[in-house]
Parts: C-alpha cells; sequence; structure tokens
C-alpha cells in the first residue's frame, strides 16, 4: 500500500468537511482587530544593577473573517501581525498566524501559521490557557507558557484539527511539516504531532496533552522524544484554584543532559469586581543540568476600567538554574493593555 502523503491527508480532510455544501456563499464577515500592551519594567539579574525598560507584551494587529457557505458550513481565514508597540517595528516573522479553515458539522479544519488564535486552537497553548491564568499578557517579563510549560503554540506549515463538543469533551490535533526555523518553507523531513483531550463543564475545566517530534536521522537536542501534560481547574466563584504538570522526554541526553524534564504549576486567581489577582508558583527541571532547577514565582494584579482596557502590574522572580549562582531574575512592572 501507498503512503498517505499530508497534502493528500488535507484535501481528503477538506472534501470531507465540505460534502454537500451548496456552491454559492451567502453572508460574508470580516474582522479587524488588536491588542496593544505595554509595561514599564524594573529589571535585575543576580547582584547587577537594575534596569529600568518599556516592554511590549505581544501586542498585534489582525484581520479575521467568516463567509456562510450554507448548511452549517463555514469558510473562515485570518492574517495576525506582531507588532513591537513600544518602537513600532514588526515582529519575526511578520504573522503571528496566517491560516484559511473549514467549519462544518463534523469539526474545524485549518492549513497556513496556525496557534492558538486560530479556529482549531493550539493542542497544547489552548489548554494551558483554559487551565491556568497567566500573570498579565504571557509575555516579555511573565512569559511561562512556552518556557517554563514548553507547551508548543505558535507553528508554519501546519494543519490543525478541532472536533465538535461532546457533552463538554473535545479533541484538537495539529500536524506540523517542520524544517529549520531560519527557512519555515525549506520543509526537511521533521514532523510533529500535537493532541490535546479536553474537558469543560461547570465549573470544571481539565485535559490532557502529548506532543511528538520526528527528524530524519535522529531528533535534535531540544526537540521532543514525546511530552505529557494534565492539568485541572474548579470555578468556586471569586477563587479559581489549577495545577498543571507534565514531563518533557528528549533524545539527546548524556551525562550533563537530562533525558526526562519534569515540571509543575500551582496557582488561583482572584476575582470581585473589576479586581483580579493572579498567583502562580511554578518548577522546571533545567535540561541542561542534571541537578538545576528552575524554580518561579509571579503576583500580578489586574483592575478593568472598562471591558476594553486594563491596568496591570506584576512582581515575577525567575531563579533560572538553581545549580548556578547570581543568574536570579527579578522584575517588577506596570502598565496598560487596550483591547480593539
Amino acid at each position: 500500500m501507498r503512503p498517505i502523503s499530508p497534502s493528500a491527508l488535507a484535501a481528503s480532510g477538506l472534501a470531507f468537511l465540505s460534502a454537500g455544501t451548496p456552491a454559492a456563499a451567502q453572508t460574508q464577515d470580516l474582522q479587524v482587530y488588536g491588542q496593544v500592551r505595554l509595561t514599564v519594567n524594573n529589571a535585575k539579574t543576580g547582584n547587577a544593577g537594575s534596569v529600568m525598560e518599556m516592554r511590549d507584551n505581544a501586542s498585534r494587529l489582525g484581520f479575521r473573517g467568516k463567509e456562510d457557505l450554507g448548511d452549517g458550513m463555514a469558510a473562515l481565514f485570518g492574517l495576525e501581525m506582531g507588532l513591537e508597540a513600544d518602537s513600532g517595528a514588526a515582529t519575526t516573522p511578520a504573522f503571528r498566524n496566517s491560516y484559511v479553515a473549514l467549519r462544518g458539522g463534523l469539526g474545524t479544519l485549518a492549513l497556513g501559521r496556525l496557534d492558538s488564535a486560530n479556529p482549531t486552537g493550539s493542542p497544547l497553548y489552548s489548554q494551558v490557557t483554559r487551565i491556568t491564568s497567566f500573570a498579565a499578557n504571557d509575555a516579555g517579563a511573565t512569559a511561562i507558557g512556552t518556557s517554563i510549560l514548553n507547551a508548543r503554540n505558535r507553528t508554519s506549515n501546519s494543519l490543525g484539527y478541532q472536533s465538535p463538543s461532546w457533552g463538554g469533551v473535545n479533541l484538537r490535533a495539529r500536524y506540523y511539516l517542520r524544517g529549520d526555523a531560519k527557512t519555515p518553507e525549506q520543509e526537511n523531513g521533521a514532523r510533529s504531532l500535537d493532541l490535546g483531550l479536553n474537558y469543560a463543564d461547570g465549573p470544571w475545566s481539565a485535559g490532557i496533552g502529548y506532543g511528538k517530534d520526528t527528524r530524519p536521522g535522529g531528533l535534535l537536542v531540544n526537540e521532543f522524544a514525546s511530552k505529557w501534560q494534565v492539568g485541572m481547574r474548579y470555578d468556586f466563584g471569586a477563587i479559581e484554584p489549577y495545577v498543571l504538570l507534565g514531563r518533557d522526554r528528549y533524545a539527546a541526553a548524556s551525562a550533563a543532559v537530562r533525558a526526562d524534564v519534569d515540571y509543575w504549576l500551582v496557582g488561583s486567581r482572584f476575582s470581585t469586581g473589576p479586581h483580579a489577582l493572579v498567583v502562580n508558583l511554578m518548577q522546571r527541571d533545567v535540561q541542561a543540568s542534571q541537578r538545576g532547577l528552575r524554580k518561579r514565582q509571579q503576583v500580578a494584579y489586574t483592575y478593568a476600567l472598562s471591558k476594553r482596557t486594563e491596568l496591570q502590574a506584576f512582581l515575577d522572580r525567575d531563579g533560572i538554574d538553581s545549580s548556578r549562582s547570581n543568574v536570579a531574575v527579578r522584575v517588577v512592572g506596570a502598565g496598560i493593555r487596550h483591547d480593539f
């Protein structure tokens, strides 16, 4: 039997989702949206003097749209650019996501550069955002989603799928045709698969995620032989505690480099009216050290001036590596976020 190529798989999925759809479109919508997130931070590393800086925290400008195809089917697209609001520069690459998708009764299939904002979500990162609360932005000084938790989010040359919800349960899957990150168009036979099984019903949210990389000739140092994560959250109303833990397994291990890197996060969000407080405690094994631990603590406060504008303040302490001295980073920051 001939192997099924990714392109054939994508074409079959699109045909499957669109079966029975009338050719004439009914309605089309287009939305322009974005976020501007800026903070002024005081950062200190080890015993060195502190530094005052203005920091962008993942500002963006985007366009997304939907065309009603009838019979419950819709075509979706999105183009979201990253902006450094403190300097006016564009990010590299310029687009955070760029996709086209079909949604129907059997789920949603998307192709392109995908992240958690695309209609199929991100199997690992979207699970993290559902279960935990980030300390003001998960970007800049407070970023933990793709560092401490290593929850793969933004990938090029990707096929994503999100199932319908069955009794509060849904499935997300993403297949990623990989290449050198600096030249993503030059796909080189490396592949990645991410899966996320999620549950949300009433006050409960829970999920389990899995990731795996393959590469001709063997995996690189930071690629997953396998990745597992599991977590849950309960909403009491004003208090929402949560826990998430996981293990990243790497093939390139040695006497100095770990094969298994464990991590965990416990925290809670406290809210009343426009006020919200997030407290996170977390730890990750240091891959490049058999005895090093990366311990991190965060406290963040936000005040909602409106549905679109909030004031932010945070304290973040990142130990970096317990086996090394004078490397811990402490950042105190405050700023404004506006959504439009």
